[in-house]
């Protein structure tokens, strides 16, 4: 049996968990957190930070684990890709992995390669245009970023250091801001090519950063997805990828779009269940693939089998959790429990009560479902 490590104890790892189970091997699983999803689930579990890249290193070598699978953090995948010397099959290189997660490097990196992101901005340049996103060079779920219109010097200057504070590298980037609809595009590569990928809409109903209601979508205009497609082909083959996935953020308006980021790290918040569950597609057991040895698995149907939406349930301003009064009946697919009865959820990002993947009979029953949770009119919990 082989035996293998999973670097996350964060509840969107749990289908990874299942995939790696699935395939027959004997998992542990490594974090700082026992009360996290997967410290409490898994049959191996040990707690160790694994920012500590040192402590990791030796402990895959006092194991000697057959795999390395990096989970659903951006920490996760570079700590690997630092201690992993070739060793491992699927992971990046160290340079490779900087290159896609950090923000500002990433942009380099596009603009060589002539992808289509938001102007990168100066801060003097930032005070001659109408709106303006400063956000932190490492940071996730919209931590340390804020929107300006107009600025004047000194907003910008505050928003600058505030930002600052929010990144582990006092890394900050300033870019035009982009109005439009939030997308995501999920790709598995194998041998340069894309052999499966998705689109997801995505949206913010509590927190403008961070998104807590998604659903697939289905006959995306080929006009963008397309040159989309072509971009994660030229990005592979540019820093000579291994096979398996990635993961874009994009805004759209018209029939144009922007990238706002890559990652190789399987996304939070559940998603691979957002796919499979809508589509059939074994997501897990495809960004596994590569880190096993094997390939992604090729996409056979692009028919959506279910309309899924998943929303992740937090609070604008902090509430304590009672429990969940619908307004109208709904149909839930999968709830995932992330705080119990009593439980004080702090303001979004920092707090999540928990994840719905609520299934609709038909596209109007999605659109008005989709509606109410982003208009707050869908429950109460408090």
């Amino acid at each position: 049996m082989k035996r293998t490590l999973l670097v996350d104890t964060n509840r969107a790892a749990v289908p990874i968990y299942h995939a790696l189970q699935d395939l027959g091997h004997e998992v542990w699983v490594v974090g700082g957190k026992p009360s996290e999803t997967l410290a409490k689930l898994a049959s191996n579990y040990v707690q160790l930070d694994y920012s500590d890249s040192k402590r990791l290193a030796a402990f895959v070598d006092e194991k000697s684990f057959d795999y390395l699978v990096p989970g659903c953090t951006d920490l996760s995948y570079s700590v690997c890709a630092e201690i992993n010397h070739g060793r491992y099959p699927g992971i990046d290189t160290p340079a490779n992995t900087s290159a896609i997660n950090i923000k500002s490097t990433f942009r380099e990196v596009a603009n060589n390669l002539g992808l289509p992101i938001p102007r990168v901005l100066s801060l003097a340049q930032a005070s001659d245009v109408e709106a303006v996103i400063v956000k932190p060079v490492d940071s996730f779920s919209g931590r340390g970023m804020v929107v300006l219109h107009g600025a004047t010097p000194s907003e910008l200057s505050d928003a600058f250091n505030n930002a600052r504070k929010a990144s582990k590298t006092d890394g900050v980037i300033i870019e035009e801001y982009i109005t439009g609809q939030l997308f995501s595009h999920s790709a598995f590569i194998r041998d340069g090519e894309v052999v499966a990928d998705f689109i997801v809409q995505e949206d913010c109903a509590i927190n403008p950063f961070t998104v807590d209601v998604s659903r697939v979508i289905k006959g995306f205009p080929l006009e963008i997805l397309e040159p989309i497609r072509e971009g994660v082909r030229r990005l592979v083959s540019a820093l000579a990828l291994n096979n398996g996935l990635v993961h874009t953020q994009f805004i759209a308006y018209g029939d144009c779009y922007w990238i706002i980021e890559m990652t190789r790290r399987c996304p939070g918040d559940i998603y691979a269940l957002l796919i499979e569950f809508s589509t059939g597609y074994p997501y897990a057991a495809s960004y596994v693939a590569p880190f096993v040895g094997e390939a992604p698995h090729p996409q056979r149907d692009s028919n959506l089998i279910e309309r899924i939406t998943r929303h992740t349930v937090t609070s604008k301003a902090g509430k304590s959790l009672w429990g969940f009064q619908f307004s109208v009946p709904v149909d839930i697919r999968l709830f995932v429990p992330l705080a119990t009865s009593g439980d004080f959820i702090d303001p979004s990002p920092y707090g999540r009560a928990g994840i719905f993947f609520f299934r609709s009979s038909s596209d109007e029953e999605q659109e008005r479902l989709y509606r109410d949770i982003l208009d707050g009119n869908l429950y109460s919990f408090s």
